[in-house]
Protein backbone atom coordinates (compact mmCIF):
# COMPACT_ATOMS: atom_id res chain seq x y z
CA UNK A 1 0.00 0.00 0.00
CA UNK A 2 2.89 2.36 0.77
CA UNK A 3 4.27 1.80 -2.73
CA UNK A 4 0.85 2.47 -4.25
CA UNK A 5 0.52 5.67 -2.25
CA UNK A 6 3.96 6.79 -3.39
CA UNK A 7 3.05 6.10 -7.01
CA UNK A 8 -0.16 8.09 -6.75
CA UNK A 9 1.45 11.13 -5.12
CA UNK A 10 4.08 11.20 -7.86
CA UNK A 11 1.65 10.49 -10.70
CA UNK A 12 -0.68 13.30 -9.57
CA UNK A 13 1.56 15.90 -7.92
CA UNK A 14 0.33 19.26 -6.65
CA UNK A 15 1.11 22.40 -8.63
CA UNK A 16 4.75 23.57 -8.52
CA UNK A 17 5.44 26.30 -5.98
CA UNK A 18 8.93 27.17 -7.27
CA UNK A 19 9.16 28.20 -10.93
CA UNK A 20 10.94 30.80 -13.08
CA UNK A 21 9.15 33.67 -11.37
CA UNK A 22 10.49 32.60 -7.96
CA UNK A 23 14.15 32.51 -9.03
CA UNK A 24 16.06 35.76 -8.49
CA UNK A 25 19.03 36.91 -10.56
CA UNK A 26 21.78 34.31 -10.72
CA UNK A 27 24.44 36.71 -12.04
CA UNK A 28 27.84 35.76 -10.64
CA UNK A 29 26.89 32.16 -9.94
CA UNK A 30 28.29 29.13 -11.77
CA UNK A 31 26.35 25.95 -12.48
CA UNK A 32 27.06 22.60 -14.14
CA UNK A 33 24.28 20.46 -15.60
CA UNK A 34 25.07 17.02 -17.03
CA UNK A 35 22.81 15.94 -19.86
CA UNK A 36 21.98 19.60 -20.32
CA UNK A 37 21.47 19.58 -24.07
CA UNK A 38 18.10 17.81 -24.04
CA UNK A 39 15.03 17.01 -21.97
CA UNK A 40 14.90 18.15 -18.36
CA UNK A 41 18.52 19.28 -18.34
CA UNK A 42 17.91 21.57 -21.30
CA UNK A 43 15.03 23.25 -19.47
CA UNK A 44 17.18 23.67 -16.35
CA UNK A 45 19.98 25.27 -18.37
CA UNK A 46 17.54 27.55 -20.19
CA UNK A 47 16.07 28.91 -16.96
CA UNK A 48 19.46 29.37 -15.27
CA UNK A 49 20.78 31.23 -18.31
CA UNK A 50 17.68 33.43 -18.47
CA UNK A 51 18.44 34.49 -14.89
CA UNK A 52 21.99 35.53 -15.76
CA UNK A 53 23.90 32.52 -14.48
CA UNK A 54 27.02 31.01 -16.01
CA UNK A 55 25.95 27.51 -17.00
CA UNK A 56 28.09 24.62 -18.19
CA UNK A 57 26.18 22.20 -20.38
CA UNK A 58 27.90 18.82 -20.18
CA UNK A 59 27.29 15.94 -22.57
CA UNK A 60 28.71 13.52 -25.09
CA UNK A 61 27.94 15.11 -28.43
CA UNK A 62 29.59 18.48 -29.22
CA UNK A 63 27.27 19.12 -32.17
CA UNK A 64 24.12 18.61 -30.13
CA UNK A 65 25.48 20.73 -27.27
CA UNK A 66 26.35 23.61 -29.59
CA UNK A 67 22.94 23.46 -31.26
CA UNK A 68 21.22 23.51 -27.87
CA UNK A 69 23.31 26.47 -26.72
CA UNK A 70 22.46 28.47 -29.83
CA UNK A 71 18.77 27.69 -29.44
CA UNK A 72 18.75 28.92 -25.84
CA UNK A 73 20.71 32.06 -26.65
CA UNK A 74 18.34 32.91 -29.48
CA UNK A 75 15.40 32.65 -27.08
CA UNK A 76 16.91 34.83 -24.36
CA UNK A 77 18.85 37.42 -26.32
CA UNK A 78 18.96 39.99 -23.49
CA UNK A 79 20.35 37.66 -20.80
CA UNK A 80 23.67 38.66 -19.22
CA UNK A 81 24.35 34.97 -18.59
CA UNK A 82 26.79 32.64 -20.30
CA UNK A 83 26.49 29.05 -21.51
CA UNK A 84 29.56 26.94 -22.12
CA UNK A 85 30.02 23.37 -23.27
CA UNK A 86 31.78 20.51 -21.54
CA UNK A 87 32.37 17.15 -23.18
CA UNK A 88 32.07 13.99 -21.11
CA UNK A 89 30.59 10.54 -21.38
CA UNK A 90 29.31 9.42 -17.99
CA UNK A 91 29.52 5.85 -19.23
CA UNK A 92 33.27 6.17 -19.75
CA UNK A 93 35.21 7.18 -16.64
CA UNK A 94 38.26 8.06 -18.71
CA UNK A 95 36.47 11.12 -20.15
CA UNK A 96 35.59 12.66 -16.80
CA UNK A 97 38.99 13.90 -15.54
CA UNK A 98 39.59 15.91 -18.72
CA UNK A 99 36.07 17.38 -18.47
CA UNK A 100 36.76 18.53 -14.91
CA UNK A 101 40.16 19.91 -15.94
CA UNK A 102 38.47 21.89 -18.71
CA UNK A 103 35.98 23.32 -16.23
CA UNK A 104 38.62 24.21 -13.63
CA UNK A 105 40.73 25.93 -16.26
CA UNK A 106 37.86 28.41 -16.67
CA UNK A 107 36.24 28.68 -13.25
CA UNK A 108 37.22 29.06 -9.59
CA UNK A 109 33.74 28.45 -8.19
CA UNK A 110 30.80 26.08 -8.61
CA UNK A 111 27.52 26.83 -6.88
CA UNK A 112 25.35 23.91 -7.93
CA UNK A 113 26.13 20.63 -9.65
CA UNK A 114 23.13 18.88 -11.17
CA UNK A 115 23.91 15.20 -11.75
CA UNK A 116 21.05 15.11 -14.24
CA UNK A 117 22.44 13.05 -17.14
CA UNK A 118 21.83 9.33 -17.37
CA UNK A 119 20.44 6.45 -19.41
CA UNK A 120 17.38 4.26 -19.11
CA UNK A 121 15.95 1.03 -20.50
CA UNK A 122 19.15 -0.13 -22.19
CA UNK A 123 19.21 -3.79 -23.25
CA UNK A 124 20.18 -6.34 -20.61
CA UNK A 125 23.83 -7.25 -20.93
CA UNK A 126 24.91 -3.73 -21.91
CA UNK A 127 28.06 -2.57 -20.16
CA UNK A 128 29.90 0.70 -19.66
CA UNK A 129 33.33 1.41 -21.14
CA UNK A 130 34.90 -0.06 -18.00
CA UNK A 131 32.74 -3.20 -18.08
CA UNK A 132 30.17 -2.32 -15.43
CA UNK A 133 26.45 -2.82 -15.96
CA UNK A 134 25.65 0.10 -18.25
CA UNK A 135 23.11 1.88 -16.05
CA UNK A 136 25.15 1.51 -12.87
CA UNK A 137 28.19 2.75 -14.78
CA UNK A 138 26.46 5.75 -16.34
CA UNK A 139 23.94 6.72 -13.66
CA UNK A 140 26.09 6.10 -10.58
CA UNK A 141 29.81 5.62 -11.21
CA UNK A 142 30.14 8.47 -13.70
CA UNK A 143 28.35 11.05 -11.52
CA UNK A 144 30.23 9.77 -8.47
CA UNK A 145 33.62 10.38 -10.08
CA UNK A 146 32.53 13.73 -11.49
CA UNK A 147 31.35 14.85 -8.05
CA UNK A 148 34.51 13.64 -6.35
CA UNK A 149 36.73 15.53 -8.78
CA UNK A 150 34.64 18.70 -8.40
CA UNK A 151 34.45 18.47 -4.62
CA UNK A 152 37.45 20.76 -3.97
CA UNK A 153 35.89 23.64 -5.94
CA UNK A 154 32.50 23.02 -4.31
CA UNK A 155 34.12 23.19 -0.86
CA UNK A 156 36.02 26.34 -1.80
CA UNK A 157 32.83 28.00 -3.04
CA UNK A 158 30.97 27.04 0.14
CA UNK A 159 33.42 29.10 2.19
CA UNK A 160 32.35 32.31 0.45
CA UNK A 161 28.56 31.91 0.24
CA UNK A 162 25.73 31.51 2.79
CA UNK A 163 25.16 28.08 4.28
CA UNK A 164 23.31 25.77 1.86
CA UNK A 165 24.22 28.00 -1.07
CA UNK A 166 26.29 25.21 -2.62
CA UNK A 167 24.44 22.05 -3.60
CA UNK A 168 24.78 18.72 -5.38
CA UNK A 169 21.55 17.37 -6.86
CA UNK A 170 21.35 13.68 -7.80
CA UNK A 171 18.55 12.85 -10.23
CA UNK A 172 17.00 9.54 -9.26
CA UNK A 173 13.54 8.19 -10.11
CA UNK A 174 10.27 7.32 -8.45
CA UNK A 175 10.66 3.82 -9.91
CA UNK A 176 12.72 2.85 -6.88
CA UNK A 177 9.58 2.74 -4.73
CA UNK A 178 8.08 0.07 -6.97
CA UNK A 179 10.97 -1.80 -8.54
CA UNK A 180 14.18 -1.48 -6.52
CA UNK A 181 15.27 -4.69 -4.74
CA UNK A 182 15.39 -4.94 -0.94
CA UNK A 183 17.64 -2.19 0.43
CA UNK A 184 17.72 -0.44 -2.95
CA UNK A 185 20.50 -2.51 -4.44
CA UNK A 186 22.25 -5.84 -3.97
CA UNK A 187 26.01 -5.44 -3.78
CA UNK A 188 26.64 -8.94 -5.14
CA UNK A 189 24.96 -7.95 -8.43
CA UNK A 190 27.58 -5.29 -9.12
CA UNK A 191 30.30 -7.78 -9.95
CA UNK A 192 30.90 -8.60 -13.65
CA UNK A 193 28.91 -11.64 -14.67
CA UNK A 194 26.40 -11.15 -11.86
CA UNK A 195 24.31 -8.43 -13.50
CA UNK A 196 20.58 -8.97 -13.68
CA UNK A 197 19.10 -9.66 -17.11
CA UNK A 198 16.07 -7.52 -16.27
CA UNK A 199 16.70 -4.02 -17.66
CA UNK A 200 14.05 -2.37 -15.47
CA UNK A 201 15.62 -3.99 -12.42
CA UNK A 202 19.02 -2.63 -13.43
CA UNK A 203 17.58 0.83 -13.99
CA UNK A 204 15.86 0.89 -10.61
CA UNK A 205 19.06 -0.29 -8.92
CA UNK A 206 21.04 2.53 -10.53
CA UNK A 207 18.46 5.11 -9.44
CA UNK A 208 18.39 3.77 -5.89
CA UNK A 209 22.17 4.00 -6.05
CA UNK A 210 21.89 7.72 -6.77
CA UNK A 211 19.98 8.23 -3.53
CA UNK A 212 22.52 6.17 -1.58
CA UNK A 213 25.35 8.30 -3.00
CA UNK A 214 23.48 11.54 -2.23
CA UNK A 215 23.08 10.42 1.37
CA UNK A 216 26.70 9.39 1.75
CA UNK A 217 27.92 12.65 0.26
CA UNK A 218 25.71 14.53 2.71
CA UNK A 219 27.50 12.83 5.60
CA UNK A 220 30.78 14.21 4.29
CA UNK A 221 29.82 17.75 3.27
CA UNK A 222 26.96 18.95 5.46
CA UNK A 223 29.42 20.29 8.04
CA UNK A 224 30.86 22.48 5.28
CA UNK A 225 27.46 24.02 4.46
CA UNK A 226 26.85 21.99 1.30
CA UNK A 227 23.50 20.35 0.54
CA UNK A 228 23.37 16.95 -1.19
CA UNK A 229 19.92 15.58 -2.09
CA UNK A 230 18.30 13.12 -4.47
CA UNK A 231 15.02 13.48 -6.32
CA UNK A 232 12.49 12.06 -8.69
CA UNK A 233 11.93 14.70 -11.38
CA UNK A 234 8.51 13.26 -12.21
CA UNK A 235 6.93 11.14 -14.92
CA UNK A 236 7.96 13.02 -18.01
CA UNK A 237 7.99 12.74 -21.78
CA UNK A 238 11.50 11.46 -22.46
CA UNK A 239 13.33 9.25 -24.94
CA UNK A 240 13.71 6.50 -22.35
CA UNK A 241 9.98 5.82 -22.45
CA UNK A 242 10.20 5.10 -26.19
CA UNK A 243 12.00 1.87 -25.31
CA UNK A 244 9.17 0.58 -23.10
CA UNK A 245 6.75 -2.07 -24.43
CA UNK A 246 3.83 -0.48 -26.29
CA UNK A 247 1.27 -1.45 -23.66
CA UNK A 248 3.31 0.28 -20.92
CA UNK A 249 3.65 3.39 -23.08
CA UNK A 250 -0.12 3.36 -23.70
CA UNK A 251 -0.89 3.08 -19.99
CA UNK A 252 1.59 5.75 -18.95
CA UNK A 253 1.00 8.32 -21.69
CA UNK A 254 -1.83 10.16 -19.86
CA UNK A 255 0.43 10.52 -16.81
CA UNK A 256 3.42 12.03 -18.61
CA UNK A 257 4.28 15.71 -18.26
CA UNK A 258 6.44 18.11 -20.24
CA UNK A 259 10.18 18.22 -19.34
CA UNK A 260 9.92 21.72 -17.87
CA UNK A 261 7.92 20.29 -14.98
CA UNK A 262 10.86 18.06 -14.11
CA UNK A 263 13.08 21.13 -14.35
CA UNK A 264 10.97 22.76 -11.64
CA UNK A 265 11.67 19.78 -9.37
CA UNK A 266 15.41 20.04 -10.03
CA UNK A 267 15.51 23.81 -9.62
CA UNK A 268 13.61 23.59 -6.33
CA UNK A 269 16.22 21.15 -5.00
CA UNK A 270 19.09 23.24 -6.33
CA UNK A 271 17.96 26.80 -5.58
CA UNK A 272 14.94 27.01 -3.28
CA UNK A 273 15.58 28.71 0.08
CA UNK A 274 13.24 26.11 1.59
CA UNK A 275 15.99 23.51 1.17
CA UNK A 276 18.57 23.62 3.97
CA UNK A 277 21.54 21.58 5.12
CA UNK A 278 19.21 19.81 7.55
CA UNK A 279 17.54 18.31 4.45
CA UNK A 280 20.75 16.71 3.25
CA UNK A 281 20.29 13.12 2.13
CA UNK A 282 16.53 13.45 1.65
CA UNK A 283 14.53 12.48 -1.42
CA UNK A 284 12.41 15.08 -3.24
CA UNK A 285 9.30 14.47 -5.33
CA UNK A 286 7.55 16.39 -8.15
CA UNK A 287 7.33 19.34 -8.35
CA UNK A 288 9.36 20.31 -5.31
CA UNK A 289 8.50 18.63 -1.95
CA UNK A 290 9.95 15.93 0.25
CA UNK A 291 8.95 12.28 -0.02
CA UNK A 292 6.33 11.72 2.70
CA UNK A 293 6.85 7.95 3.07
CA UNK A 294 10.09 6.50 1.65
CA UNK A 295 10.58 2.75 1.77
CA UNK A 296 11.82 1.68 5.19
CA UNK A 297 14.31 -0.82 3.79
CA UNK A 298 16.01 1.91 1.73
CA UNK A 299 16.06 4.27 4.72
CA UNK A 300 17.81 1.49 6.63
CA UNK A 301 20.37 1.25 3.81
CA UNK A 302 21.15 4.95 4.24
CA UNK A 303 22.04 4.46 7.91
CA UNK A 304 25.36 3.10 9.11
CA UNK A 305 25.33 -0.16 11.04
CA UNK A 306 26.31 1.81 14.14
CA UNK A 307 23.08 3.79 13.69
CA UNK A 308 20.95 0.67 13.48
CA UNK A 309 20.94 0.53 9.70
CA UNK A 310 22.37 -1.94 7.23
CA UNK A 311 25.23 0.23 5.95
CA UNK A 312 24.48 -0.57 2.30
CA UNK A 313 24.94 3.05 1.21
CA UNK A 314 28.40 3.22 2.80
CA UNK A 315 29.40 -0.07 1.16
CA UNK A 316 28.17 1.19 -2.22
CA UNK A 317 30.11 4.45 -1.77
CA UNK A 318 33.29 2.49 -1.04
CA UNK A 319 32.63 0.26 -4.06
CA UNK A 320 32.36 3.36 -6.25
CA UNK A 321 35.59 4.68 -4.76
CA UNK A 322 37.37 1.45 -5.56
CA UNK A 323 36.07 1.27 -9.13
CA UNK A 324 36.94 4.88 -9.94
CA UNK A 325 40.20 5.40 -8.05
CA UNK A 326 42.32 4.80 -11.14
CA UNK A 327 40.84 7.90 -12.78
CA UNK A 328 41.42 10.37 -9.97
CA UNK A 329 44.11 12.88 -10.92
CA UNK A 330 44.25 11.95 -14.61
CA UNK A 331 43.04 15.40 -15.68
CA UNK A 332 45.73 17.30 -13.75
Amino acid sequence: MASLGSFLTQAFPPSPQFTEKDIPSQVGKVFLVTGGNSGIGYEVVKILYSKGGTVYMAGRNPGKINAAIEAIKSTHTASPGRIKSLILDLGDLSTIPSCVADFLAQETRLDVLWNNGGIAQVPAGSVSAQGHEAQIGTNCLGPFLLTQLLLPVLLRTAKSVPTAGVRVVWVSSGVIDLKAPPGGLLLDELAPGHHSQDKMHNYSVSKAGDWLLASELDKRVRKHGIVSVALSPGQLKAKGFDRLPWHQRWLMKPLLHEPIMGAYTELWAGLSPEVTCADGGRFALPWGRWHPSPRKDILESLKAKTEGGTGVAAEFWHWCEEQSKGYVGLGN
